[in-house]
């Protein structure tokens, strides 16, 4: 009996072996991976009948609380293609899928799905690439190659799949075809993806606007891709992303194409469209990320066949406009990327001019299909160029800051790297005036040497530091004309706002006091001279432009983290004042108005006191560092404390310190009476306590001298250093504000 029971059981299990290996899939295709974000993913699969399909992810790491499931629904008139949105997510945080259908559970199998990088993330790889005909090409190695690359994410180009028929049913089944390409679908269950189109999926070979193939395009384009947004949600199928320091602006480069003037180039065709363009335009002005590619799936230059129309630049005057705006805008970090003409090619366009920098553009195509040698034309700022009938282009951003680097590499289907290029962060954004102004004091050095030496004068004028009579002779007169080139292009610096000074390096100064200080003073210097020769001559205008270039040279030092540029800076706010007094005196209240005019334009974008007490205080503690690095370099008893209990001094040292920039908390435009009793008390205490440090680390550095009766304490040691390097490296702040404070109320005075 028991026989036969067991006989049974097996029996029937192996007959519902059967009837599930005779069961029809639940899905045709799928999951793929769409976008995702830090706080969301998106899942792309097509049903084999209708009905409702319910996902959950189930997190990898059990403290990772469980999201509540999303529900798609499998309908006809959709092709019964699926979009699970999955949203409010943690950063990279790593799931795997269950997917079910009313009851019965669809195999998906276990592959971890994970959340986009945060944007503080410091590195990222990004695979590119466009024209994969997967009909008549049968074998393409090209996925395989971006599979190992193990990217964040993948962006088509366009032409994926090749379609070239108006029906939406044909699209359709183009859509299906290509989804379930063996090598691409391998590829597209792996690694996130964001798709655009191109002429062939958009209609048929070089077609843009409004063309009859496009007419059902949209909606079969939007049922098969998973994007978190399609175009403005009715038009269009633009879309971005951010991955870490990357942000990515996919462009729909053909449903606007002619569709109205250009909102960027008034009586010019449009490209873009406006609301893509107003779309693209607030979201580089928003985007905090390192670089921004503009991918589109036309190339941006020229350098194509005789005839063909489909580039952006056959759109010459919104792309251009775009190009200024980007300048205009102060944008940096944008790289133009494209596909369509199957060639890789690097392309530098010559837009410094409009855009502050060169526009860099990667050309890549195809993934796999053939090569068109008609398009290797050549344009100007062509870098590269090179047919690969299966490539792809790989980009990784790494580091932060102006070191950040950006590496394009080309990679064959067979494995092959056949072309790299690498972009700086630093290159690719408007120079800002620290630049500018290391120019111009190389060239102030041609002119009057290493030591900047200007014509003789015979006395310092209290507020301009030569005499008003004195840069009339002909030798200042001289000086100050063959100097006219350098003062316009200082001039020009006013257009900037940004002024970055190289930083300190192991500790010690910037590059501001390290080497610019004398060249910058003696442009000042020049600047005033310019500005009394103009009073004297009653030319209100030039006056008038060298007083607001002394101003615009404030406001840019005011960016640097040191006394001395603030004190510089005083300088040149001082000379204005008294030029705005003397010139109503000498030409009347009209030139004064001028003046006044400059001087209040100047306060409205002066920095504070605040800002310069903040300054100072990041200078002290760079000033400190290098103190202790220069003691710990010697080989007395300091020297080995320095190096044995460098954390006591740093903060016995910071608590001085703080204890000083606090005292001046809240500051406004002037210290109050309390912040300066604060400040006098701190000093005398710093003073009576430096006293007796200078005289018990004289004793420990003279060889000679008689010991002490007893040992000294290496806490005590390290007391006296503290006291030593509160007063010697701590600024004057007492000083410093009484000196700026007094520059502003005589600003202000100017300008009431």
């Amino acid at each position: 009996m028991t026989r036969c029971v067991a006989r049974a059981a097996v029996a029937a299990f192996l007959g519902s072996l059967v009837a599930l290996s005779a069961q029809e899939p639940l899905l045709t295709h799928g999951p793929l991976r769409g976008h995702v974000d830090a706080s969301s993913l998106h899942v792309f699969a097509r049903a084999a009948a209708p009905g409702p399909f319910v996902l959950q992810l189930v997190p990898v790491d059990a403290d990772t609380p469980t999201p509540a499931p999303v529900t798609a629904t499998a309908a006809a008139e959709h092709d019964l293609t699926l979009h699970f949105a999955c949203t409010g997510l943690p950063p990279a945080t790593a799931y795997t899928l269950q997917l079910r259908a009313g009851d019965v559970a669809v195999p998906v199998g276990d592959a971890v799905w994970t959340t986009g990088l945060p944007d503080d993330a410091s590195q990222t790889t990004l695979v590119f690439g466009s024209c994969a005909h997967d009909r008549t090409f049968r074998e393409q190695p090209i996925w395989n190659r971006i599979l190992a690359r193990a990217p964040q994410g993948l962006v088509l180009l366009g032409d994926t799949p090749y379609i070239d028929q108006p029906g939406e049913a044909a699209r359709r089944l183009r859509h299906r075809e290509f989804l379930a390409f063996p090598p691409i679908a391998a590829a597209l269950r792996s690694i996130p993806t964001w798709t655009v189109w191109d002429d062939h999926d958009y209609a048929t070979n070089d077609a843009f606007g409004a063309v009859p193939a496009a007419a059902a395009a949209r909606t079969v384009f939007v049922d098969y891709h998973a994007h978190a947004s399609h175009g403005d949600g009715e038009h269009g199928v633009y879309t971005r992303f951010r991955s870490g320091p990357v942000e990515v602006f996919v462009l729909d480069a053909r449903s606007f194409a002619d569709q109205g003037e250009s909102p960027l180039a008034p009586g010019a065709r449009t490209l873009f469209g406006e609301a893509q363009l107003r779309w693209l335009q607030q979201g580089l002005q928003r985007s905090q990320a390192p670089w921004k590619v503009l991918a589109v799936g036309m190339v941006w230059n020229d350098g194509v066949r005789a005839g063909k129309k489909d580039h952006v630049a056959h759109w010459r005057a919104e792309r251009d406009a775009l190009f200024g705006w980007l300048g205009k805008e102060r944008i940096g970090g944008v790289v133009l990327l494209g596909g369509d003409v199957h060639r890789s090619r690097v392309v530098l366009h010559p837009t410094s001019a409009v855009a502050g920098y060169d526009l860099p553009e990667l050309v890549t195509s195809p993934l796999a299909q053939n090569v068109i040698e008609a398009n290797a034309v050549p344009t100007a700022g062509l870098r590269f160029d090179a047919g690969e009938a299966h490539s792809c282009l790989v980009l990784t951003a790494s580091g932060r800051g102006d070191d950040a680097t950006l590496q394009a590499v080309f990679v064959a289907g067979d494995g092959r790297e056949f072309h790299t290029e690498t972009f700086r962060r630093e290159q690719l954004q408007r120079v800002d005036a620290a630049a500018g102004y290391r120019r111009l004091v190389q060239q102030l050095r041609a002119r009057f040497g290493d030591t900047f030496t200007l014509p003789d004068s015979a006395y310092d004028d209290v507020d301009f530091g030569v005499g008003d009579s004195e840069v009339l002779r002909a030798d200042w007169l001289a000086a100050v004309a063959s100097v006219e080139p350098v003062l316009a292009a200082c001039r020009e610096l006013a257009v900037e706002p940004r002024c970055r000074f190289r930083a300190a390096g192991f500790g010690g100064p910037g590059e501001l006091v390290a080497e610019l200080q004398a060249g910058l003073a003696t442009l000042q210097m020049l600047g005033v001279a310019k500005a009394l020769q103009a009073m004297a001559a009653a030319d209100e205008v030039t006056l008038a432009e060298q007083a607001r270039m002394l101003l615009v040279m404030a406001r840019h030092l005011h960016q640097d983290p040191s006394g001395l540029a603030w004190s510089l800076a005083a300088r040149g706010e001082r000379a204005v004042a008294a030029l705005q007094r003397r010139a109503t005196r000498a030409l009347g209240a009209a030139a004064g108005e001028r003046l006044r005019d400059v001087v209040r334009e100047h306060l409205a974008a002066r920095a504070s006191l605040a800002s310069g007490i903040a300054a100072l205080r990041v200078e002290t503690f760079v000033a400190f560092d290098e103190a202790l690095r220069r003691l710990a370099l010697g080989g007395d008893r300091p020297a080995s404390l320095a190096r044995q209990r460098a954390p006591a001094l740093r903060a016995g040292f910071t608590a001085a310190a703080v204890a000083l920039f606090g005292a001046l908390d809240g500051i406004d435009a002037a210290p109050t009476p309390a912040m300066r009793d604060a400040l006098r008390t701190w000093q005398r205490q710093r003073r009576e306590a430096f006293v007796a440090a200078r005289a018990l680390l004289g004793a420990l550095d003279r060889p000679d001298a008689a010991a002490p009766a007893k040992p000294v304490a290496d806490d005590v040691v390290v007391e006296a250093l503290v006291a030593q390097w509160s007063l010697q490296v701590c600024p004057d702040l007492l000083r410093f504000c009484e000196d700026q404070s007094g520059v502003l109320a005589s600003l202000r005075d100017v300008a009431r």
